[in-house]
């Protein structure tokens, strides 16, 4: 294949794979220690906040420590995977 065919399918894996890993780190609340939708619900049960540990009432969002470094995990894993194809669609063949 072309060197742009090979660096085409080589983002479009990027992209999938960044993205995906965005998802998952989004479906399980990577962000957050306390989310602000655990607050709703604790309070929708009548509590003042989410009892994030015994005796610990939390009534404001707390976002994890490594809230911020997350969008760099995704780009990163994305630029490997997209690395890693590109150089694997672009090795040479020998015949046989």
């Amino acid at each position: 294949m072309s060197k742009p065919v090979n660096a085409l399918i080589a983002l479009i894996v990027a992209v999938i794979v960044g993205v995906g890993f965005m998802m998952i780190d989004r479906s399980r609340g990577a962000e957050w220690v306390v989310s602000p939708q655990q607050i709703e619900q604790a309070k929708a049960e009548g509590k003042q906040g989410y009892e994030s540990s015994p005796g610990t009432v939390t009534v404001l969002p707390i976002r994890s420590e490594t809230a911020d470094v997350l969008p760099i995990k995704w780009a990163l894993t994305g630029l490997i995977a997209g690395f890693l194809v590109f150089r694997a669609l672009s090795k040479r063949r020998t015949a046989v």
